[in-house]
């Protein structure tokens, strides 16, 4: 089962961004980016409590999550 989620539309617009800048060398490795960024926007519509606190970052109740081992190459 998919979690559901949605794209604000400016992050849709800055993911649109994203697979542009990258496509101009790679548009495969565009297309696996633009995966993996939608394939952990749903691991985390399902578990929303994972994630870091970053207060050094931010002191709202926000949780950070990186997008390890970019499949850019």
């Amino acid at each position: 089962m998919k979690a559901a989620f949605q794209f604000t539309p400016q992050a849709a617009e800055d993911l649109d961004g994203i697979w542009q800048f990258i496509a101009e060398d790679n548009g495969d490795a565009a297309d696996r980016v633009e995966a993996e960024i939608v394939a952990t926007c749903r691991r985390l519509a399902k578990h929303p409590g994972m994630g870091n606190k970053r207060q050094d970052v931010t002191p709202l109740a926000v949780r950070f999550w990186p997008l390890r081992n970019s499949p850019t190459t």
